[in-house]
């Protein structure tokens, strides 16, 4: 019993392999000024400052991938390095496929969404939504036959699930659901969602379920990720 209780206290203290590359990105503030530079090298200073692996999914001879010779120009001031790192992707990317971040076992990675969302790079992610199934009572609402007010039926329950699924499909990367041609999957099992994807997807239906690694002089910053875009909130 006692070997078993030192290895479940060993699995909590266990810190996330991405939780340090993710602190950096959101607590090292940037200032830079960039004119039509190569993204290779850019991204290499920025792997090298910041002192995280950062994986790019350039294109070769067999695979579609970023544009080696691909150039950005963008212009921040203090702002956290997250921001950079997004907007450098965004640059990247092309019309018909656009390139984004993520993270993936401690690597930061950066890659068209085509190529980041390869089932080989996907993950299941259960979301619990029974407290979004729950309807307040409306006591206006009743049965005129019985005076009494009619409960939700498993149909009803069935349709507010339907109709959260389709617009998770249709507000979040609608282009990577398998219902739209891509590869990810959503499915429902006992008020419970059962989502297949790549962290870059993740993100914005259920945000980090881990901390970033924070300095010791530097306030919590707040971090929400939707609609593609980072927000970073500093207190």
């Amino acid at each position: 019993m006692k070997f078993i209780i030192i290895l479940a206290l060993s699995a909590i203290c266990i810190e996330n392999p991405n939780a340090n590359n993710l602190g950096a990105l959101i607590y090292r503030d940037v200032t830079v000024s960039i004119e039509k530079e190569l993204a290779s090298d850019i991204l290499h200073s920025l792997e090298k400052d910041l002192g995280i692996p950062i994986k790019v999914y350039w294109e070769t001879e067999n695979v579609n991938g970023c544009e080696n010779e691909k150039t950005v120009s963008l212009a921040l001031h203090s702002q956290p390095a997250i921001i950079l790192l997004e907007r450098i992707a965004t640059q990247m990317g092309t019309k018909e496929d656009e390139a984004t971040w993520q993270l993936r076992d401690g690597v930061v990675e950066i890659g068209l969404k085509s190529r980041l969302a390869k089932k080989s790079s996907q993950r299941l992610v259960t979301y619990p939504i029974i407290d979004l199934l729950f309807v307040v009572s409306d006591f206006s609402f009743l049965d005129q036959n019985a005076n009494q007010k009619r409960l939700p039926t498993t149909a009803d329950n069935q349709k507010r699930i339907d109709e959260l699924i389709e617009k998770i499909t249709l507000l979040v990367e609608s282009d990577m659901w398998e219902q739209n041609g891509g590869t990810c999957t959503i499915t429902n099992y006992h008020e419970t969602l059962l989502i297949r994807a790549p962290d870059f997807v993740h993100r914005q239906i259920g945000g980090y379920t881990f901390k970033p690694t924070k300095p010791s002089d530097i306030k919590e910053r707040r971090v929400s990720y939707s609609n593609g875009r980072t927000s970073v909130i500093k207190n």
